[in-house]
């Protein structure tokens, strides 16, 4: 990876200045700033989330387009999807050892992480050992690692043992996430009790909505959880204290919109202010600026008197 070129930012502008050098941007999205694209459009968030994810289109059109300029302009964490693109992008694996298997797997958990275990497919604990690994910061430095990860993932797969602890180590997650519930506020926007056993609710979404009392989830939590939060409340506030970061989720986009009216999380982007910013089922706050868990519970209390009227009791 010795000509790869990875830039950093947190920044619209310098992601503009960085594009017209030649970068090319990968999920550059900066909320009501707008995303920052290049030739190949690789955004898919906000105004850009008619589009496809970024490794489907990276893998299936575009693998090797940047292998002779592998330069590249990121934001956020760096996750599967932006990763897998550079890799296809840059060439930096043989393009048979990127199956549509995978890649398609890496689009559907991106886009749409709730009602499919990725413990049940060899796809899927491949990329569950992907989303395990430590460290991987938003940074240069963190993409440059999760870059190397993924290609020792397709290059190498994962031996028995190695696919054994991944399985281990998701069950644990599943357990840890649930410990990270702060609040559970119900339709009249109070907190209430957690049910006991969560793990065996189903995911609140669709004929699920009026189920049950929770309405809006607050987590903080090291783990990601949204498969199992949605199990409580169908709108999760969860708060990253590693990162002081506040994503705000809901299952699907039918569900976003049964709570929030047409496009969904994208009328509480709207209301939440400058920076603020996603897709219609989920995003968070501004780029490089540090929340707190008062500011989640916050947010958490705005988001209520933003359900429709029916939804608040």
């Amino acid at each position: 990876m010795a000509d790869l070129k990875i830039e950093f930012t947190h920044d619209h502008a310098e992601a503009e200045r960085l594009r017209d050098l030649g970068y090319e941007p990968v999920e550059c999205a900066f909320g009501q700033y707008g995303s920052v694209m290049g030739p190949l459009a690789l955004d898919h968030h906000g105004e850009e989330s008619h589009r496809e994810g970024v490794a489907i289109r990276a893998c299936r059109d575009h693998y090797g387009a940047r292998i002779d300029d592998p330069r590249f302009v990121v934001t956020g964490t760096p996750d599967a999807d932006a990763v897998l693109a550079i890799v296809a992008l840059a060439g930096l694996v043989p393009e048979h050892l990127i199956t549509p298997t995978f890649y398609e797997l890496v689009n559907l958990n991106d886009t749409d992480p709730i009602g499919h275990d990725l413990l049940s497919s060899e796809a899927g604990v491949a990329l569950a050992w992907f989303n395990q690994r430590p460290s991987l910061s938003q940074s240069a430095k963190g993409f440059r690692k999760a870059i190397a990860h993924m290609i020792t993932l397709l290059t190498e797969g994962l031996d028995e043992t190695t696919r054994d602890q991944v399985i281990r180590s998701d069950r644990a997650r599943r357990r840890k996430a649930m410990e990270g519930v702060v609040e559970l506020l119900g339709a009249h926007g109070r907190p209430v009790a957690t049910p006991a056993r969560p793990e065996d609710l189903p995911v609140r979404r669709g004929d699920q909505l009026d189920a049950g009392a929770g309405r809006i989830l607050v987590v903080q939590s090291t783990v990601w959880g949204f498969d199992q939060w949605y199990r409580l409340a169908p709108l999760v506030v969860s708060f990253a204290s590693r990162l002081s970061k506040v994503t705000v989720g809901c299952p699907d986009e039918a569900t976003a919109e049964a709570l929030l009216g047409p496009g969904g999380l994208m009328v509480a982007w709207r209301d939440l202010g400058k920076g603020w910013g996603g897709r219609a089922t989920i995003g968070g706050s501004p780029r490089g600026l540090p929340l707190t868990l008062d500011d989640a519970l916050d947010v958490a209390r705005r988001l209520h008197h933003l359900l429709l009227p029916h939804l608040r009791g």
